[in-house]
């Protein structure tokens, strides 16, 4: 046998075997990493919940990161993203919004309660920006509300309204115990980067491979650093989302009338980049979506308020 081509067969060979070890290890560690500490809803959780069409959903995935990645992800992008309203002398956490923050974080505290990932640390920053009716949970669990929501013309909540409120940090937070980024980030990654984008990128290193994936996941226009997700992760959130706040207890049919008033917003102007349904294309379908599990819905919210009785 010719001695060159044994030693490109052996190098060839080599390389794959390394290769699948470094891929199964990877695999392993991304998922052994997410058990170990982070359990289900399911597992803490002892209420008696009637089992729905609604709540048979598939929880895990195959994700080549590990939850603390998705922590180190989500805390520096929420570091980026208060950097860039500091530039701009827009105001994070405004003192005369602390009752809302306040009304906003016991919302997420009572649905982080019955999520898939009830052990994430769950943290809120409330952005002053009427222009900006939008929502955002990072990986980890930093979730983002800016203060455009609200407005009474162009937001889509009424601030006095919990269910509705509940409506949108449930599906925020559907995109988090989801994984849904480091999902599609896992999608995006090339065998031949892998390495670089689990030691250099996550570890802090932000490299060019770690920067073309967060290119592919995140959008970064206007100031803003919000997750980008694909329509089929959006229906996955917009599901789950129904199923978090009908476990909490909430009225389940406020995030029907908030996607339908989504729909009719976005019907009635032109897109512009600082609107929720920008980041979250809106229409009937979402609606309709919703209206078919809230039967379901109904049930489990029935159940919730029971054992909150007893």
């Amino acid at each position: 046998m010719n001695s060159k081509k044994t030693v490109l067969s052996f190098s060839w060979v080599r390389s794959c075997v390394l290769l699948s070890v470094l891929v199964l290890s990877l695999g392993a560690c991304a998922g052994s990493g997410g058990k170990s500490v982070y359990t289900s809803s399911s597992a803490q959780n002892s209420q008696s919940f009637p089992k729905t069409k609604l709540g048979n959903y598939k929880r895990n995935h195959f994700n080549l990161y590990a939850i603390k990645d998705e922590i180190t992800i989500g805390t520096r992008f929420m570091e980026k993203q208060k950097k860039e309203f500091a530039k701009k002398g827009w105001e994070v956490d405004p003192k005369n919004q602390a009752a809302l923050k306040k009304r906003i974080e016991t919302i997420v505290m009572r649905l982080a309660k019955v999520s898939d990932l009830p052990d994430l640390p769950y943290e809120v920053t409330l952005f002053k920006k009427d222009d900006v009716a939008n929502a955002f949970c990072l990986p980890g669990g930093k979730m983002g509300v800016f203060t455009g929501l609200f407005d009474p013309k162009k937001g889509l909540v009424d601030r006095n309204n919990d269910a509705q409120i509940a409506a949108i940090l449930a599906h925020e937070m559907a995109h988090a115990s989801m994984r849904h980024v480091t999902r599609r980030m896992t999608s995006y990654t090339g065998l031949g980067i892998v390495g670089t984008v689990l030691t250099a990128g996550v570890a802090g290193q932000l490299g060019q491979d770690w920067g073309y994936l967060a290119n592919q996941v995140f959008y970064t226009g206007t100031s803003l650093f919000l997750p980008s997700y694909s329509r089929r992760h959006e229906s996955e959130a917009d599901r789950v989302g129904l199923f978090y706040m009908a476990r909490a207890g909430y009225d389940p049919g406020a995030a029907i009338a908030v996607w339908e008033k989504a729909s009719a917003l976005a019907a009635q102007k032109g897109k512009n980049n600082t609107e929720f349904f920008d980041s979250h294309p809106a229409s009937g379908e979402r609606a309709n979506l919703l209206r078919s599990y809230h039967a379901d819905a109904v049930q489990i919210q029935k159940a919730s308020l029971q054992n909150q009785a007893h």
